[in-house]
């Protein structure tokens, strides 16, 4: 009997040693969580790739990036975004973007997009006889290489379009997000992250873990269940 009771002394210490770590867990987030306005921490926000990613919060990777100088012209599913401002939707795969003069020409498979130095499209040209493949300038003319390999020339997106062999300009080239670009656009996509507060709370309840948070809390339930009869079947050992 003595070996039993002392098994079970040892038993309830130990689990009231692992509610007891698990109480001050709940004391300590419930504080914050109690001054969360005093605390600033509906304001403050994380954005660790690991926090999100437990929020299922998700930056894309671009399928296509062009660049002119430090501007970029990016796609992310049907969005395209000059540098970080989203300014059209397309069906097609980006084909190349270029300056020309001070507005911009940007170029789908069958499309092409006048675009203004504020980010505006104030034009387009949906009805070109051929489909794209790249898209260049020498500064006065407009260039389009079609799936074919014949080369296209006008002065405007809506000036006739003739075959040449006359190219001395430049072909628009896939490049990469400048780092500011990448930040500002992640921005768009996941805000500035998770509130702390949200965070606190989810720790609080261990949602933050999801499935695993659960099944800590089905665990914890089963501790104090058997902290609780243990405690009853001690007191009545030592009231007999």
């Amino acid at each position: 009997m003595r070996k039993i009771l002392s098994k079970l002394i040892a038993l309830h210490r130990y689990v009231g040693l692992a509610i007891c770590v698990f109480l001050v867990h709940l004391s300590i987030t419930g504080i914050f969580l109690n001054h969360s306005i005093g605390l600033n921490l509906d304001q403050t926000f994380i954005s660790w790739p690991w926090v999100l990613k437990q929020y299922n919060l998700k930056v894309p990777e671009p399928e296509q990036v062009f660049t002119i100088k430090a501007n970029n012209f990016s796609r992310f599913g049907e969005e395209v975004f000059f540098n970080d401002k989203p300014i059209l939707f397309i069906e097609n795969d980006l084909m190349g973007a270029i300056k020309f003069g001070n507005q911009y020409i940007i170029a789908t498979n069958s499309d092409l997009y006048l675009m203004n130095d504020q980010g505006f499209i104030v034009d387009e040209n949906n009805a070109l006889p051929f489909t794209i493949k790249k898209l260049g300038t020498d500064n006065k003319n407009i260039f389009i290489q079609e799936q074919r390999g014949v080369n296209w020339q006008a002065n405007t997106i809506e000036s006739e379009w003739n075959q040449t062999e006359d190219f001395s300009g430049v072909w628009s080239l896939q490049g990469t997000l400048t780092k500011i670009n990448e930040q500002k656009i992640s921005k768009f996509f996941v805000g500035e992250g998770v509130s702390l507060e949200q965070i606190i709370l989810d720790f609080h309840s261990g949602a933050v873990f999801q499935r695993a948070g659960k099944l800590f809390f089905d665990a914890v339930s089963i501790l104090l269940i058997i902290l609780s009869f243990s405690g009853i079947w001690l007191w009545y050992i030592k009231k007999r």
